[in-house]
């Protein structure tokens, strides 16, 4: 993957191209868990792929690309988020009128469904962590955070998450090891 990220840097398109097909599936994960419409999803995709082709000479080491990918995204639904944290589309409200009555029970639903009872300040650190399998450093590297804090922080949360459902069965270890990497 190096070889490629010094290829794109280098202009070469098709490498770019490699690069972003590589990190799609990522790129979708983290932007579903930050916001609820497909269109919006879909928009902050699109406007990282644009920024992160327009800037990646700004891109200082080779090997941090897909943390400076995550960063970009983030910002991206920042933005989007922010715009749009007052409008409540009406096909969405019925979508979940209708979404209540069906039973879905997958494991990338359990997964956003226990991620609504994690924080706002500590849900995207559960996402990249458990979703993306990014160590604390790495989250720690995207977020501008100490790692310790994104540490303690997790560890709080799972306190939390473990007291609510503990004997209800709902959690399943999504990873071995707690948040220590």
């Amino acid at each position: 993957m190096l070889t490629l990220v010094k290829k794109a840097m280098r202009g070469d398109k098709e490498a770019f191209i490699a690069l972003m097909d590589k990190h799609s599936d990522s790129m979708l994960r983290i932007a579903h868990g930050y916001l609820s419409q497909d269109a919006d999803v879909a928009d902050a995709i699109q406007d990282t792929i644009l920024d992160a082709y327009e800037h990646l000479s700004s891109l200082k080491e080779p090997r941090y690309f897909k943390t400076w990918l995550i960063r970009i995204l983030l910002n991206n639904c920042n933005h989007i988020y922010n715009r749009n944290k007052n409008y409540i589309p009406l096909d969405e409200v019925s979508e979940t009128l209708s979404d209540e009555t069906q039973e879905i029970d997958t494991p990338l639903f359990r997964f956003h469904e226990l991620l609504s009872f994690v924080s706002d300040e500590n849900r995207l650190c559960f996402q990249l962590y458990y979703g993306e399998e990014l160590t604390t450093r790495e989250i720690a590297d995207i977020l501008h955070i100490n790692e310790n804090t994104i540490r303690s922080r997790m560890h709080r949360e799972k306190l939390k998450l473990k007291a609510r459902f503990q004997n209800s069965g709902y959690m399943t270890s999504a990873r071995k090891g707690g948040a220590s990497s």
